[in-house]
């Protein structure tokens, strides 16, 4: 029978804008977006578990439902389980099992509940691994690597609890421990594509980036249909600025596959940096009916910029100002287009505003700064240009 574990992918999309003169935007943070849009994203693993002593017809429940799991029908797969459990209280495999189906439908103390009768019938590394994957999502941490590190202590051979762990220690900042678990999973499966694919992601917090594009390449050799590979290997190289190789790898995972949200941004942000605008806008045109986010609707705000589309231009900025009301840096090079057109007035509550978000974004004070002295008012002109200056010998010390 199968058991299906979790198992997170990483996918890092550097999001690297040298088009706007003024300042690179730092877009806030999401579940699935984080600080200067790196974007991580999770992928499930099927695990084999062998099991003895089940009545047949337990069994026979246990696999319909595992099946109905694989398929994504967790409200059904939970049915024919918890049925199983009345008739069979003391079955481990079917609590762990209707444990992560509720895991899948966002119930955690639900899950838990489950996986801690599974580990009290028969302790096993994958349902400590399940349980540690909650703890996580619960923003335990602490109890999450305890659980991770309970079940390698159970099977060491058990890769994919070295893979969460060390997905976790990248989360806590402790990268060395990071990559020494991820070389004992690819150590325990060499061939194993995605966990080189992975480990990239820690390499890149490191700034190995040389690191990470062979683990990527590596990856790729093993197997030349994993699309993330290509994904994550396209980000490095936007985060390095070689915006060929991360076109070429971005086209090579968009024929592989055509829904990710993230390689038609990629591969939007690459373009407008090669200066291919047209293109670049088609690109994050279909990134944004997957998912709009403020960070895609600022690229072609830039793209439309270069082409002189000032109207397209301006209501690509209200749209990412409305998805990220707080980020000064939107509101600051919204500013710089109001000042483009003449708008004194919008251009002026532009630039202060993004002073009021971030009183030390220092190209705001310059912007106002240059604005005021266009206005006549001098005095204030001179007061920014002095705080900008103040701010910038700060931040070199």
């Amino acid at each position: 029978m199968k058991l299906t574990n979790l198992l997170f992918s990483i996918i890092l999309l550097a999001a690297g804008t040298n088009i706007c003169a003024q300042v690179k935007p730092v877009l806030s943070s999401s579940p699935t977006e984080a600080s200067n849009s790196d974007f991580l994203e999770t992928t499930l693993r099927v695990t084999e578990v062998a099991v003895s002593g089940i009545a047949p017809q337990a069994k026979k429940e246990i696999e319909s439902a595992t099946k109905l799991m694989k398929d994504g029908n967790c409200g059904a797969a939970i049915a024919i389980i918890s049925k199983t459990i009345k008739s069979n209280p003391k079955i481990a495999i079917a609590y762990n099992n209707r444990g992560f189906c509720y895991m899948q439908l966002d119930k955690l103390d639900l899950a838990i509940e489950d996986f801690n009768a599974a580990l009290n019938l028969s302790p096993s590394s994958v349902t400590y691994t399940n349980r540690g994957m909650i703890f996580y999502k619960k923003g335990n941490p602490t109890s999450a690597l305890a659980d991770f590190s309970k079940a390698i202590q159970l099977n060491p051979k058990d890769s994919v609890a070295y893979i969460t762990r060390a997905f976790i220690y990248d989360q806590t900042g402790d990268f060395e421990s990071s990559i020494n678990d991820y070389n004992k999973a690819i150590s325990i499966s060499p061939n194993d594509a995605l966990y080189l694919s992975n480990r990239c992601y820690t390499y890149v917090k490191m700034n190995l980036f040389e690191k990470a594009i062979e683990d990527c390449s590596s990856a790729i050799q093993k197997n030349p249909k994993l699309t993330k590979a290509y994904g994550n290997r396209g980000a490095i190289y936007l985060k390095t600025s070689d915006f060929k190789s991360a076109l070429n790898d971005y086209d090579a995972a968009l024929k592989l596959d055509e829904s990710v949200f993230d390689y038609h941004a990629g591969r939007g942000f690459a373009l407008v940096n090669l200066n291919r605008f047209e293109d670049a806008i088609e690109s994050l045109s279909k990134a944004i009916v997957i998912k709009p986010t403020a960070i895609v609707y600022f690229q072609r705000a830039m793209a439309y910029s270069k082409l002189n589309k000032p109207d397209l231009e301006l209501n690509d900025y209200n749209k990412a100002i409305e998805l990220d009301p707080n980020n000064a840096v939107l509101y600051n090079n919204r500013g710089t287009f109001h000042l483009k057109n003449k708008n004194n007035s919008d251009s002026l509550k532009d630039f202060s505003k993004a002073i009021e978000l971030d009183p030390k974004l220092v190209v705001a004070y310059k912007n106002r700064s240059q604005l005021y002295k266009l206005l006549g008012e001098n005095e204030k002109a001179a007061a920014d240009k002095q705080k900008a200056e103040t701010l910038a010998a700060e931040a070199n010390k």
